[in-house]
């Protein structure tokens, strides 16, 4: 076959997981049998199912059969491929969707280069609220220089990046805030060299200008992938939805502080960073040090830290404009898309918020992923402009 079975296993599994991306996947897989490969891709999603904590305590014999009888291969999606992958790629990437028993899985392989969704709308533009109280519009693509009051140009915008410039002789921090909608995401480049990846319906207040020796502070409401350059002199803190503060000198990490999560998250993906309190709640467990590969979280209700081991590929796969799932209920998959798509989705299946996914999604329109849906497992939906209700 030219590859050891082993080897292509653990390829696809690097796929499933988000790890190697469509054109990675398709050199590893060109020139192999069709069939081949579908029944590689089979066995990896077996294995996976049988693996599953969430199983070892249900009748795994009775689920693995009701697996076994309800994975088909879809076929090539009718869907425009992009240019720079082959469009012979689509019929090996076939569609192979199980239903697993208590739970759904939900594996996409597909690529599209349709964006004319009739849901996913760019009306919202990104605004910039500058220290004067004048506001910014952004659209894209454009490249333009933005001003203070004084005529200096503080920042430049490029298509989807704003990139701050430091100015000399500024000694008081002036605040610009940059809001994201939903259905969009943004690049700002700090005048530090600090690079911040903000998410859909998400906001950061920061200081054009930091000043020297001195504390670098942004608040952020929503979520934001951070690259923070390191100055031992002047630690960076991240005060996320008013309530966690995230302290580090140099590294990279995702929080997540929308204001209607019950949590407020930080995923660590290299260095360290400190999480406090700071409202200065008087409970236990208000401060805590996370290293590479944890999740520190936040209870709003409990108000205390909890700490876990997490694939940091997954958490910040949006970045990279992918939505990775695993092991998640699909009320929070809906809200993800919902902030991803800007879209509203009423669920009348109460039931079905507590069923779980594991997904890969990648340039799909939000049509795409209700079609398949609907089509695999029943699930009915009507749209009613950028609402949909799930039935």
């Amino acid at each position: 076959m030219g590859m050891k079975n082993d080897n292509l296993q653990a390829l696809i599994q690097n796929y499933l997981d988000g790890k190697i991306d469509e054109t990675q996947m398709f050199e590893a897989i060109k020139g192999l049998p069709l069939e081949y490969v579908k029944d590689q891709f089979a066995e990896a999603m077996e294995v996976d199912f049988l693996l599953s904590k969430k199983y070892m305590n249900s009748d795994s014999q009775k689920a693995f059969e009701t697996f076994l009888s309800t994975i088909k291969p879809i076929g090539k999606i009718a869907v425009k491929p992009k240019k720079s992958i082959p469009s012979t790629f689509f019929n090996y990437a076939a569609l192979i969707i199980g239903l697993l028993g208590i739970g759904l899985v939900l594996f996409l392989i597909l690529k599209s280069d349709e964006h004319d969704s009739l849901i996913h709308t760019n009306e919202n533009t990104v605004n910039l609220h500058l220290t004067d109280g004048l506001v910014e519009k952004l659209d894209e693509p454009k490249t333009k220089e933005i001003l203070n009051t004084e005529g200096k140009v503080i920042a430049i915008q490029t298509n989807g990046k704003i990139i701050y410039k430091g100015i000399d002789g500024i000694t008081s921090t002036q605040y610009n805030e940059l809001e994201v909608p939903y259905g969009k995401r943004f690049e700002l480049e700090l005048s530090d060299g600090t690079t911040v990846y903000l998410n859909s319906g998400s906001s950061i207040k920061f200081p054009v200008n930091f000043i020297e020796n001195q504390m670098r502070k942004v608040y952020l409401t929503g979520e934001a992938f951070f690259k923070v350059v390191k100055d031992v002199k002047s630690p960076f803190i991240v005060n996320a939805g008013g309530v966690v503060n995230v302290r580090v000198l140099g590294t990279e990490f995702n929080v997540s502080a929308y204001s209607d999560d019950l949590n407020i998250s930080t995923v660590l993906v290299s260095g360290g960073v400190q999480l406090c309190d700071s409202l200065g709640s008087d409970t236990k467990n208000t401060k805590m040090e996370l290293l590479p590969g944890n999740r520190g979280m936040w209870s709003k209700e409990y108000k205390e830290f909890k700490i876990d081991k997490v694939d940091t590929s997954i958490h910040t796969s949006w970045v990279k404009n992918k939505l990775i799932f695993r092991d998640s209920p699909f009320s929070e998959i809906r809200k993800k898309l919902e902030r991803h798509y800007n879209v509203s989705i009423v669920n009348t299946n109460a039931a079905l918020d507590d069923n779980t996914f594991n997904a890969n999604f990648s340039h799909e329109s939000i049509e795409e992923i209700l079609e398949i849906l609907d089509r695999t497992y029943g699930i009915d939906y009507e749209i009613l402009g950028k609402q949909i209700i799930i039935k």
